[in-house]
């Protein structure tokens, strides 16, 4: 059997600009995604409670009322397409038992489908033997959400699941999205061996949202040349290096200076959703530095930055949060066979 496992991850500042070639600064979150894989005669997906027992190929079909089989599913079809870069290295016809749990909140903008679909991959990769590095494997975790999932995603969720800690993640000349030869992996910078203190804390709303709903239709605006938002996103994406600064020096309230750019910016570009501004209004009002969407815009959860973060989560409990999550530089993707 093989076991895998995946953290979640809080944006600190420099998001959305991942999916535009900007630098993001992130933190691993200690709860995880877990997947294990077993020898099975029979090709069986048990993903977060959804079952299914795979035995043709109209039983790896999307299906829009069971969101997490079709992770998996997903994971599979890709491994199995004649055109992927594994095709000489996986038996399309293998079987075996996967099961999937996670105590990330899903939907939350934790990158908690990313973790478990990462779990997921890497737990059949290793059970078939096929080895490959993390960069790869991270670029392959999001080709497998956006061709096979639909989704619209950058690349910050994919590098952080897997490298884990606390880490700047450069991706300029990433922003067409592209898979040729000439496009870069991400430039992975961990930071946790010199910022010994995180006075950050996240704040859940509740509501479950998808970040394809979020980026799509600026996604689409930014393909078209729409020079506002060209301009904001590489700022965001300016303000993800200064940040990696700010952090670095310990300078806290610059850095609440450029989070509350950042999402000033956001909320313009995208829309961050009533329900998030007003969480990040009642930040601020308790005394909070800065304040911005941490993951999943119009829902999901924001973080905010004071010298006392648990004294500030009470307030946004307070102030209607649902939960508390707290920035923790935890190990990455870890795989292990029994």
């Amino acid at each position: 059997m093989t076991r895998a496992t995946a953290p979640g991850r809080g944006g600190i500042i420099g998001n959305p600009s991942d999916m535009y070639g900007g630098t993001v600064v992130s933190c691993t979150i200690a709860e995880r995604a877990e997947a294990t894989v077993s020898s099975s005669p029979r090709l069986i997906f048990d993903i977060y409670g959804q079952w299914a027992e795979i035995t043709d190929e109209a039983g790896l079909e999307f299906d829009a009322e069971l969101h997490f089989l079709d992770v998996a599913k997903a994971v599979w079809r890709y491994l199995r397409r004649p055109d992927t870069e594994l095709r000489d290295r996986i038996d399309p016809a293998a079987t075996f038992h996967v099961r999937a749990q996670s105590t990330i909140p899903l939907k939350a903008g934790c990158a908690g489908s990313t973790a478990m679909l990462i779990a997921i991959l890497a737990g059949i990769l290793e059970h078939l033997g096929v080895h490959v590095s993390r960069y790869e494997l991270a670029e392959m975790a999001r080709r497998i959400e956006r061709k096979e999932l639909g989704v619209h995603c950058g690349y910050q969720d994919q590098y952080m699941v897997i490298f884990g800690g606390l880490n700047a993640i450069d991706l300029r000349d990433k922003e067409n999205h592209t898979d040729c030869r000439e496009t870069p992996y991400a430039s992975v910078d961990p930071m946790h061996a010199d910022v010994p203190q995180l006075p950050f804390i996240l704040a859940n709303t509740g509501i479950q949202r998808s970040s394809d709903a979020f980026h799509a239709e600026p996604r689409r605006r930014w393909e078209q040349g729409d020079s506002r938002r060209r301009a904001g996103f590489e700022r965001i994406g300016v303000l993800g290096r200064l940040g990696k600064k700010a952090l670095l020096q310990g300078d806290w309230e610059w850095l609440g200076e450029l989070m509350n750019e950042n999402h000033r910016l956001t909320d313009e570009l995208v829309g961050a959703g009533e329900i998030n501004n007003r969480l990040i209004q009642a930040a601020l009002d308790a005394g909070a530095l800065g304040a911005k969407l941490s993951g999943a815009g119009r829902g999901g959860t924001i973080i905010a930055l004071h010298e006392d973060p648990d004294w500030m989560g009470q307030r946004l409990l307070e102030a209607g949060a649902e939960r508390l999550i707290q920035l923790k530089p935890v190990e990455g993707l870890t795989v292990e066979t029994f």
